[in-house]
């Protein structure tokens, strides 16, 4: 697919924040925008009418939330990019949408040149996650990150797998059989090794390294 003749499909229920996205697209990209929905429903009949590559979907539409469209989408229309927004960052459902395959998630609080970043990223068919803790989580190359993987324990890749899931310190005590100040521990020594301390950061590092498949 040729970038520049990309096709954008803009799903927001804020007619100004849609119109943001809608000036960030053409302006800065040059993509064509081939429609503008404010419900799930739209977004659903628009992305099988159009076709577009590329859908911009608020996860808080109203009708069929943003969640249970991308996946919807995703089973439907398996090439198509998804970049979720959403103003509530519940890493959990962030987990849980990059395992079902969306292309990015992003903060609506982020500044503009990250939503610029996200979207460039995705056009180009990478996978984004903003980690707002650690900038070096984003400056780090994917080698540099496979390196930093064999610093960790078997178990501490485990305890990865697990926050990147979206898995609470209980939840993760609980599947391990360990107590929970043991797994805060080894929460502590993971992000000590790879100086990451988010957890939109740990789920990007464990999808790059191979921990988690898309």
């Amino acid at each position: 697919m040729n970038e520049s003749n990309l096709k954008v499909l803009v799903a927001e229920d804020e007619t100004l924040f849609r119109d943001f996205l809608v000036r960030i697209i053409v302006q800065r990209f040059g993509f064509e925008v081939v429609g503008e929905v404010s419900t799930g429903e739209e977004a659903h009949r628009l992305c099988h009418e159009l076709s577009p590559d590329l859908l911009i979907l608020d996860l808080r539409l109203p009708g069929i939330t943003g969640h249970d469209l991308a996946r919807r989408l995703l089973d439907e229309q398996p090439n198509l990019k998804i970049l979720i927004i959403s103003s509530v960052e519940d890493p959990k459902r962030v987990g849980a949408l990059l395992q079902m395959g969306v292309a990015g998630f992003l903060n609506k609080k982020e500044d503009f040149s990250v939503f610029e970043q996200a979207i460039e990223a995705v056009a180009a068919g990478n996978l984004f996650v903003k980690a707002s803790a650690q900038p070096s989580a984003e400056s780090t190359d994917i080698m540099d990150q496979k390196e930093m993987l064999e610093t960790l324990s078997d178990r501490e890749k485990e305890i990865v797998v697990f926050v990147a899931s979206g898995n609470t310190n209980k939840e993760i005590a609980t599947s391990l059989g360990l107590s929970v100040k043991t797994v805060e521990s080894h929460r502590s020594n993971v992000a000590k090794k790879l100086k990451i301390f988010d957890i939109a950061g740990i789920t990007l590092f464990a999808v790059r390294t191979g921990l988690i498949d898309l």
